[in-house]
């Protein structure tokens, strides 16, 4: 059992605990390292230790899509509340500062549109693994790398489509919505933003888990109309090349954890500059 973790229910899977009912504010801010941070300590680790996280716009609105497409109305309805008039009226603060403390994602009534609209446009194969038979949904997951306590949170994880009723085979699928889903462009989002790391990251935190993964697939959807949408497979070699980079940033935060000082941009304070 993880201590900081004995209020929620959870059960031993292989190597790994399973928890269905950690608030996603909860996840963020407690125990355990996640993919997006090993990521930043990867870039600079100071960035990585003192970061602290804030909330967009671009941010709300993301979550606000994930509730609806990942988890369903339902949990829409009971995740997200919608500000009618002006965000910008003392009431309006008020009341965003109030729900926000409740864990709540707080939008705009326009955003509410969009989210529906992308709903409504997202293609047959994207549906597919979204509304999966047997998915599971926002899930946390958390192990140990030596005694590093690590976790993850895919979008979902289902059985493999031609093999539904598979028990130990799963598909992990992450929804982005994102500017552009033209092959290229998508493909330099996901250098730009590490995305392949976190794949073999979230890959790991299953397999940890007892789960022989068969296949990681983003579902990336344009947050604009007319909101294409497309599906990308990321690779098991690239997951195998991303899983040996996130492993050697492992071992730079243990040696942190061991006393070691922390870079700045993993480079030396002094520096000669080449123009």
């Amino acid at each position: 059992m993880i201590e900081e973790l004995k209020e929620y229910q959870s059960e031993q899977r292989g190597k790994a605990w399973v928890f269905k009912d950690i608030p996603n504010k909860d996840y963020h801010a407690g125990v355990g390292v996640s993919s997006s941070f090993i990521r930043r300590f990867g870039e600079s680790q100071l960035h990585a230790i003192e970061h602290q996280q804030e909330t967009t716009p671009a941010m709300r609105f993301g979550t606000a899509a994930h509730s609806l497409l990942v988890e369903g109305q339902e949990a829409f309805d009971k995740e997200v509340v919608v500000i009618t008039g002006s965000p910008y009226t003392k009431a309006n603060k008020e009341l965003k500062e109030e729900y926000e403390k409740r864990g709540l994602t707080v939008i705009k009534e326009a955003d509410v549109e969009l989210i529906q609209g992308m709903k409504e446009k997202m293609i047959y194969e994207g549906n597919a693994y979204l509304d999966a038979k047997g998915k599971v949904a926002e899930s946390s997951f958390f192990w140990y790398e030596d005694d590093v306590l690590c976790k993850c949170r895919p979008d979902l994880i289902c059985p493999p489509l031609n093999k539904p009723d598979s028990k130990d085979e799963i598909v992990i699928v992450d929804y982005k919505t994102t500017q552009s889903v033209e092959p290229y462009t998508f493909a330099h989002s996901v250098k730009k933003f590490r995305y392949d790391l976190q794949a073999s990251y979230y890959r790991r935190g299953m397999e940890a888990a007892g789960y022989k993964v068969t296949d990681f697939m983003f579902v990336a959807q344009e947050k604009t109309y007319p909101y294409a949408s497309k599906v990308f497979r990321m690779t098991k070699e690239q997951m195998d090349f991303g899983w040996s980079i996130m492993e050697a940033y492992l071992e730079d935060y243990k040696e942190y954890k061991k006393g070691k000082t922390l870079s700045i941009y993993n480079s030396p304070n002094v520096i000669d500059l080449v123009l």
